[in-house]
């Protein structure tokens, strides 16, 4: 099932994840007010060679912050996998130099960040229309499917060097309440 390498980088990369930081809501010195703090996800960051063998292995180490970490509801999780192979399908096949990166954070209370970061591309990534049975073409297609149906927003950093993307962990109320 899963080389003793696998689970080894898998358990470090939880392990890492292990200490919670805090996001400080309304400081102000000397104010006397109570500053409240709101825990954010331990941010998580791995490095793996570029090999297409890979892709699922940093799955399932997203799949363990985003479930144990994050506590991202079930109906979340799998879409947010999906775009995180996607992306790092992409990072392998069209990035270059030895290894490709995946970290993962909390900017804000109830938003996580997603990084796949690979060496610059020679072809800046664009969506594409594949033919109907064509093999490849539709990751991101899907990429953006999933981020817009999740309410999230993703894109590229300059030469295409950084996959990134923002994601609500929970649904977004329909009334607008918090």
């Amino acid at each position: 099932m899963y080389s003793s390498t696998d689970r080894a980088s898998a358990v470090s990369a939880v392990r890492l994840a292990g200490v919670e930081q805090t996001h400080r809501e309304a400081t102000t010195r000397n104010s006397g007010r109570t500053v409240k703090e709101i825990p954010l996800p331990s941010p998580i960051a791995v490095s793996v060679e570029r090999n297409a063998r890979h892709v699922g292995q940093v799955r399932r180490i997203a799949a363990a912050w985003l479930r144990n970490i994050c506590r991202m509801p079930e109906s979340r999780v799998e879409p947010v996998l999906v775009v995180v192979s996607e992306l790092v399908t992409n990072a392998v096949l069209h990035g270059s130099g030895h290894s490709v990166g995946y970290c993962s954070w909390a900017p804000r209370p109830g938003l996580i960040r997603i990084e796949i970061g690979g060496a610059a591309s020679e072809v800046e990534p664009k969506l594409q229309h594949a033919a109907p049975l064509a093999e490849s073409g539709r990751g991101l297609f899907l990429t953006d499917a999933f981020i817009n149906d999740l309410g999230g927003e993703w894109g590229y950093c300059k030469k295409a060097t950084t996959a990134w993307c923002d994601i609500p962990i929970q649904e977004p109320d329909p009334w607008g309440q918090p």
